[in-house]
């Protein structure tokens, strides 16, 4: 097992103007680009600080960018609150690749994440060469059995009232896992960093009051959309679905109704289920997942 070097290295971070939101970025390697998009909506501790155990085993084989999304991180949040929508989510996304201008790239999409990575792929085609989605059920078709959001609405109601502390911003990677071993110190003090930032705090405030009149009507014609071209003509690049076996809030079976439809149009599919792990597959098991991923890219 690989020792977890588990800090990121903030040299290799910088600002980038996109869309007229300061975007933080990392970027390491040289080679064919790989892009490493995060999941999690508006006001959510999920960032690129996610991808931090494989950002240096992947410089070694391409130009790795990861970035944080719009109202995310250490991201400046939407302008007004008619901008926490999905639209306005891709559009900064779509912004930002070409201010790095990196040609055709590799684009990896953790859940929620995969969504934006998909909607990239069919909006813009020409900046993505392969994409790879890592469970996502905001991608995968609805299935009575795993209700969308009933994994998040519990933790809601697990997070302890008050201020954000290390216990705090540890519940949901550690509940999203079937080791708390990637949950390490370095990981939980980036956390924390971001739950403090008052950016944040008025994110979460606003994505709670706008979830079901502004965010949710955004994003549910998009899934439905991006299923209905799947079948109807696949996803325009070669694709990889990774999946850990054991992922509480986007089961298994989702993993394979989501690649049979993708499969069934899509010329070049892959479906790569890792065992012993959860939502955070890439952190759990990363040699396996950065192998499989290289191993992917590179063929194409």
């Amino acid at each position: 097992m690989r020792a977890m070097d588990d800090g990121l290295d903030r040299a290799l971070l910088r600002f980038v103007e996109a869309g007229g939101i300061a975007t933080r970025v990392y970027e390491s390697g040289e080679g064919e680009p790989l892009v490493l998009v995060h999941g999690g909506g508006f006001g959510s501790l999920y960032s690129l600080d996610g991808w931090s155990l494989n950002l240096r085993p992947l410089a070694e084989r391409f130009r790795v960018v990861t970035f944080d999304k719009l109202g995310q991180g250490h991201t400046g949040n939407p302008e007004s609150d008619a901008g926490y929508t999905f639209e306005r989510l891709l559009a900064h996304s779509v912004v930002l690749l070409e201010r790095l201008a990196l040609g055709p790239a590799h684009l990896v999409g953790h859940s929620m994440g995969a969504l934006l990575a998909a909607r990239i792929a069919f909006a813009r085609p020409e900046l993505v060469r392969t994409l790879t989605i890592v469970y996502s059920n905001t991608v995968a078709p609805d299935d009575s059995r795993f209700p969308w959001t009933r994994f998040y609405v519990d933790l809601d109601a697990r997070m302890p009232p008050g201020p954000p502390t290390r216990e705090s911003v540890r519940i949901e990677p550690e509940l999203q896992s079937t080791s708390s071993d990637h949950v390490t110190a370095d990981f939980v003090e980036r956390l924390l960093e971001i739950a403090r930032r008052p950016e944040f705090e008025h994110a979460a405030a606003r994505m709670k009051a706008l979830r079901e009149k502004t965010w949710l009507p955004s994003i549910l014609p998009v899934r439905a959309r991006t299923l209905e071209e799947i079948d109807g003509r696949g996803l325009p690049v070669p694709a990889l679905v990774v999946w850990g076996a054991d992922d509480p809030s986007a089961p298994l079976p989702l993993a394979h109704a989501l690649f049979e439809r993708i499969a069934a149009r899509t010329p070049e599919a892959d479906l790569l289920v890792l065992g012993r792990a959860g939502h955070y597959c890439f952190r759990e098991r990363p040699v396996a997942f950065e192998r499989a991923l290289a191993g992917f890219c590179l063929e194409r």
